[in-house]
């Protein structure tokens, strides 16, 4: 019984997607025989032969924006966790460097991308800060939100026992924080990926041996837009596996304690 209760909450969870999956190919497909001009709109089965044909430069640029995306998203879970982690000690610091983290958020990236290229030069290290600049205030805003919100019943407990600020930050603030610091990760998961894709388009590269978005620039300039579409697929779906592994990982650390996994 409890192997067929199983089978059928995963049958439940594959299916709609894959539906709904089905559904968007056939409109696709349809809508492109509609419209039948390939170098606008070319079907699904096109978008795979281009992404086959090109697969070998597809995974080349894959990684590294993969890597740019990478190094960015992990300094901006550094950075983000840190600067909450300071800004929740004091009334002071967070008044003081709150404001600055929105306007980190507003920053476009477009206008500060010239002075990035001139200190750090046409290099990946230029994109992963493009990449952090874009992905840190989720952590940042989500991390602060969670250890302003711990049981002021729990924090009253901690005092009443003489605990240190350090004891009741590490065993009692930053655990509660968690499903908050999960949840601002997930959402930076794919700004990170969006990132690095604006980081090459804004950055460029000398050949189109750089990442997707070096390639997305290259193929649309070739016209080849059943490349561009599959260099597309294949972004979005390197921003899905980061979202996943941040899921994944959450559900490890909350499926035994918090409601949000129960």
């Amino acid at each position: 019984k409890t192997c067929n209760t199983n089978e059928r909450k995963l049958l439940k969870n594959i299916i709609p997607p894959i539906l709904v999956l089905i559904i968007f190919l056939l409109v696709w497909s349809f809508g492109a025989h509609l419209y039948n001009m390939p170098f606008l709109l070319p079907n699904p089965l096109e978008v795979f032969e281009a992404f086959v044909q090109d697969f070998d430069m597809v995974i080349g640029g894959l990684w590294i924006t993969f890597q740019e995306a990478l190094y960015g998203y992990l300094l901006a879970i550094f950075i983000g966790i840190t600067s909450a982690a300071i800004m929740s000690q004091s009334k002071i610091l967070e008044r003081s460097f709150y404001p600055y983290a929105i306007l980190l958020q507003t920053l476009p990236a477009v206008a500060v991308a010239p002075l990035i290229v001139l200190w750090f030069g046409f290099e990946m290290r230029s994109v992963v800060i493009i990449s952090l600049i874009i992905s840190l205030f989720p952590i940042i805003n989500n991390t602060l939100l969670g250890l302003k919100s711990t049981s002021i019943n729990l924090v009253e407990l901690f005092q009443m026992h003489n605990q240190s600020r350090f004891v009741n930050f590490f065993k009692l603030r930053f655990p509660a924080a968690i499903p908050n610091v999960i949840a601002g990760m997930r959402i930076s998961a794919g700004l990170s990926v969006i990132g690095a894709i604006v980081g090459e388009f804004i950055i460029g590269s000398g050949s189109e041996g750089g990442g997707v978005g070096v390639m997305i620039m290259y193929a649309q300039a070739d016209m080849a837009t059943a490349l561009v579409i599959a260099l597309i697929f294949t972004a979005t779906a390197l921003g899905f596996t980061f979202f996943m592994t941040v899921t994944t990982l959450g559900h490890y650390l909350l499926h035994n304690w918090h409601e949000s996994e129960l």
